[in-house]
């Protein structure tokens, strides 16, 4: 018999990865391209579409051996409809029926799910978190996203967006956040934005090395403050810390919240690796309660940038294993 494999989609404001993914979370082929999602969703669920149909027949699989279509995309979103509700990051997409469409373009059963979620899924299944039944990852990218495990099933909630830690407010009326709410752990602790909080310190006076780079480039990302910072820079030390302390603090009232057995910090800002781990460890070890030893294991991603579309793969899996409906049975309201 030939192998069966799932295909992942993860789709992005920026980008759309797509992956062929065997049972056992191995990447059988892999293919991104950009999202452009100003040309309408029709279009780009269209070319997405395009794209998985192509994977399959470029790599030779019969469609019979293709066991389900999982896609990870940002929230807010109407799982049991299988429709995008309205995502910051996806403008003028709103109650869009993308797993009906995937359906009618690619004869396939297609699951949604909310990339988060997606992203802890393949911790749990193949990641950092593998062997585990309990699991949260903060997915530090260009906002906080968050998906949980619980009992080795993902956490939606009854509205379905459970586990959007990112909004947790950390900073009572603090900075005003895309959410429409103020003081936002994303606001404080997001790669996008610690960037953004250094450049304006910059701006309004503030000595630092990352200036000249701000000169010459008119901007630069976290991962130049976490080098600044570890070359002594003070101001890139002291916005680094803070971020790492605002993470440790949802780290805390996720412990408290949920109790998983670990904690997985992913995304663009975990490529600071150690210098990110450490400080979050300390900061969460001197404000956690001490009256109990209920502590969870915080690591980083070893699935690095492909952890979303592994885990939507994921998703189609335990759908074919569990004999799940797909998402797709409703149509536009």
């Amino acid at each position: 018999m030939s192998r069966q494999i799932a295909v992942g989609i993860d789709l992005g404001g920026t980008n759309i990865v797509t992956a062929l993914v065997a049972d056992d979370g191995e990447i059988i082929a892999i293919v991104s391209r950009r999202t452009d999602a100003a040309r309408g969703a029709e279009c780009v669920v269209g070319e997405m579409a395009d794209t998985v149909n192509s994977l399959i027949s470029d790599n030779s699989i019969a469609l019979e051996d293709v066991v389900g279509l999982g896609i990870g995309t940002p929230g807010p979103l109407r799982l049991s409809k299988g429709y995008i509700h309205r995502p910051a990051n996806l403008p003028g997409w709103e109650n869009v029926p993308i797993c009906q469409w995937l359906q009618e373009k690619t004869q396939l059963p297609v699951q949604l799910e909310n990339d988060a979620n997606a992203a802890a899924y393949a911790e749990y299944w193949v990641g950092a978190g593998k062997g585990s039944c309990d699991l949260v990852t903060l997915t530090l990218g260009t906002g906080i996203g968050a998906g949980a495990i619980i009992d080795g099933e993902i956490l939606r909630g009854h509205f379905e967006n459970a586990a959007e830690f990112g909004h947790t407010i950390v900073e009572l009326d603090g900075r005003p956040c895309t959410c429409g709410q103020r003081g936002c752990l994303e606001q404080y602790a997001s790669p996008g934005n610690i960037a953004k909080y250094a450049i304006e310190q910059i701006r309004k006076g503030s000595e630092s090395s990352l200036g000249p780079v701000l000169k010459a480039n008119g901007a630069f990302d976290s991962q130049a403050i976490a080098e600044a910072a570890q070359a002594g820079d003070s101001l890139a030390d002291t916005i680094w810390d803070e971020a790492c302390r605002y993470i440790a603090l949802a780290c805390v009232n996720v412990q408290h919240a949920l109790n998983p057995e670990i904690l997985v910090l992913a995304g663009g800002m975990s490529k600071a690796g150690d210098f990110l781990l450490g400080r979050v460890r300390q900061h969460f070890i001197s404000r956690t309660w001490k009256i109990f030893e209920d502590k969870p294991r915080i690591v980083l991603s070893n699935l690095g940038s492909n952890a979303g579309v592994v885990g939507a793969a994921g998703v189609a899996w335990k759908a074919h294993r569990s004999g799940a409906a797909c998402l797709n049975a409703a149509t536009a309201e």
